[in-house]
């Protein structure tokens, strides 16, 4: 897949990975709250947590923003689903 391509689904991947990504940071022992956490920076503790687990390679210091968080969250999720799975 090349970079400039558009991912098929990209914002049901990237909540998808919201969830996914919460669920391995808990079961790792990192607590993730949800009580007044936005979306973004949830995005990004959990961009952070797989990238400390070495899930996921980091984003150039300057291009992580949200826009770019969001794709490689969704990137690493398509990347891990089945070739049958519905998302992808």
């Amino acid at each position: 897949m090349s970079k400039t391509t558009k991912i098929e689904n990209e914002d049901k991947l990237f909540k998808k990975a919201l969830e996914l990504g919460a669920k391995i940071a808990k079961m790792q022992g990192y607590q993730l709250s949800n009580q007044g956490t936005t979306q973004a920076m949830k995005a990004k503790a959990i961009y952070l947590f797989l990238v400390e687990v070495k899930q996921i390679t980091p984003l150039p210091a300057d291009k992580s923003d949200l826009k770019n968080i969001k794709k490689r969250l969704a990137l690493w999720l398509h990347s891990a689903l089945p070739e049958d799975d519905p998302l992808k």
